[in-house]
């Protein structure tokens, strides 16, 4: 598989986009990050509350298939150490060490987040008789998953982290209108 980095300049913000081949994107300043605080389930979603900053950041795992099959159990309140990218909706976990003597350590995807290290895909689908193409899911999925094709929205399996935002949505974003992704 070929890499390719494109980085965009937008002149009129000075804003730098990087953007690595499985399609997600991130600002070139949020470089990959760690945080350290303690696992948190809060309304069914994965947060680390960062104890230095005193924030929770959100985290964009892995399908809950890969997920299973690393063996990945995060216990809420369990020690966490996390490095991921960034982003508008949450940290894009590269990799995770959980317990107080950092006894279990995961590495989910490479840190220029081009290669995830699961083989497990999403089961995130979009049903294309409902779907109306209105293709506000596409500029809202973190994981550049979701694409048009045919005037439909599609989801890629591969690159679908399976955080659930194209089904709730993420602020001004309801999720999808016409109810045409499940899981």
């Amino acid at each position: 598989m070929n890499k390719l980095i494109l980085v965009l300049i937008l002149l009129t913000t000075g804003t730098i986009i990087l953007a690595t081949a499985p399609g997600y994107n991130f600002e070139k300043n949020d470089e990959e990050r760690a945080y350290r605080g303690y696992y948190k389930v809060d309304k069914g979603l994965p947060y680390v509350y960062d104890e230095i900053d005193n924030k929770q950041y959100r985290l964009l795992l892995a399908p809950k298939e890969a997920m299973d099959s690393l063996e990945i159990v995060l216990i809420e309140n369990d020690s966490l150490y996390v490095e991921g990218v960034p982003t508008r909706d949450g940290v894009f976990v590269t990799s995770l060490v959980t317990g107080i003597d950092a006894e279990n350590w995961w590495s989910l995807r490479s840190h220029d987040l081009a290669y995830n290290y699961y083989d497990e895909l999403s089961t995130f689908k979009v049903n294309s008789k409902s779907c109306i193409g209105c293709q506000l899911c596409v500029p809202a999925c973190p994981a550049g998953a979701i694409s048009m094709e045919k005037g439909k929205a599609v989801i890629d399996p591969v690159k679908c982290v399976e955080c659930g935002i194209c089904i709730d949505g993420n602020g001004k974003y309801r999720g999808c209108p016409v109810r045409a992704i499940s899981k």
